[in-house]
């Protein structure tokens, strides 16, 4: 099966696009509204990675950011950050690593950094650090340690992120697993995702 930019946007991918969407925002809501520690705003992001690929994942955490941006609109400067997670996630489903727990572990660490540095550069230089949020408070702590403003960022990102990164992937993963293998079968990415494996025989 063919996969890359050109390939991946067929038509069931498409259709995934507001579906993550819809994940997406619930869970943005909820975090604001609540401002809780940690984000549970991409769900639909890694959903959407690990069964679509890395680019129809990007398209869909770009809209999924700006439609929250309508009602609250410090999520659309975090685009970049929730785009880089579907990136990530989707190179990672691609090459089997959440075929296991070592290596999905593995991957979720690599996402947790490599989504830390962007969302803390977001949050220092466009909001000065604060954005209203509940991480804002490990951020204090940390300025309070005598840390520098980036460098307090990028860590309460880091120990925020862990478990924002874990419950986003878990419920992800979960909801993967729920798909019939009739489905994912059809998808560029869905195939390690197979629960039977001699529907592969056949397909």
């Amino acid at each position: 099966m063919k996969r890359g930019l050109r390939y991946d946007f067929d038509l069931l991918a498409l259709l995934l696009i507001p579906v993550g969407v819809a994940l997406n925002f619930v869970g943005y809501q909820l975090s604001a509204a609540l401002k809780l520690p940690v984000w549970i705003d991409q769900v639909g992001t890694c959903f959407v990675s690990m069964i679509a690929g890395p680019w129809v994942g990007m398209v869909m955490a770009l809209l999924g950011n700006i439609i929250n941006g309508m009602l609250i609109p410090t999520a659309i400067p975090f685009a970049l950050v929730a785009m880089t997670n579907a990136l990530f996630v989707g190179y990672f489903s691609r090459f089997k690593f959440f075929s296991n727990i070592f290596t999905a572990v593995i991957a979720c660490a690599i996402v947790n950094v490599a989504t830390a540095v962007p969302s803390a550069i977001v949050t220092t230089f466009v909001f000065g650090g604060a954005t209203g949020a509940g991480s804002d408070l490990l951020t204090a702590v940390f300025l309070a340690a005598g840390k520098a403003l980036l460098w307090s960022t990028i860590q309460a990102n880091l120990v925020g992120g862990t478990f924002s990164v874990a419950f986003n992937f878990t419920i992800a993963w979960l909801l993967v697993r729920r798909l019939p293998d009739r489905f994912l079968i059809k998808l560029n990415y869905g195939r390690p995702y197979i629960k039977n494996r001699k529907a592969l025989i056949y397909a």
